[in-house]
């Protein structure tokens, strides 16, 4: 079974480059996080006990520091396509600040049976997965739009040459 095209990583790349973009973009994450949280609040503000507000802002801060490594890696045709530009940096910061403040505070079994109990009438849980993604997808957005507003039509034919595939640029770039 292969491959969706959409899921492909970037032309001429191999396992080692797309795993060292996802290797970069957890560290940078937990980097974000952590850094924010101790550098505004103390890391005691990252604790499950702890108010949710510290631990939202740091959720800001990692998602913006990760989707700008994505959206950084994507320019210069490491990763993949779609997968940088949305799947790689979701998975990223839903994942990485839940495993460090378990590994870090020892799981929270309680707070994770409330979640999946009363999944669809927490509006707690739906800001926090807004801090995780928002400004990140933001960030790297602008980040995008002002690396593709420097390049010329040339250029860009260029780029896609070089880093799409045949059968991505025939998917999604070609009409």
């Amino acid at each position: 079974m292969s491959l969706p095209t959409g899921l492909a990583p970037f032309a001429d790349q191999s396992r080692t480059d797309h795993a060292a973009v996802l290797a970069a973009g957890a560290l940078v994450c937990l980097i974000g996080y952590v850094g924010v949280a101790a550098l505004l609040y103390g890391l005691g503000a990252l604790d499950h006990a702890a108010p949710d507000g510290p631990r939202r802002v740091a959720s800001a801060g990692a998602s913006a520091a990760c989707w700008g490594v994505y959206a950084a890696a994507f320019a210069r045709g490491k990763g993949g396509p779609v997968t940088n530009a949305f799947l790689s940096p979701t998975a990223t910061v839903a994942v990485v600040p839940a495993a460090f403040r378990w590994a870090a505070f020892g799981p929270a079994w309680g707070a994770l049976r409330d979640r999946i109990g009363l999944f669809l009438f927490r509006p707690g849980l739906f800001v926090d997965a807004a801090a995780l993604t928002l400004p990140g997808l933001a960030f790297a957005a602008g980040l995008l739009a002002i690396w593709a507003s420097r390049l010329d039509e040339a250029a860009v034919e260029a780029w896609q040459r070089e880093h799409l595939s045949t059968e991505f640029r025939r998917a999604f770039v070609e009409e």
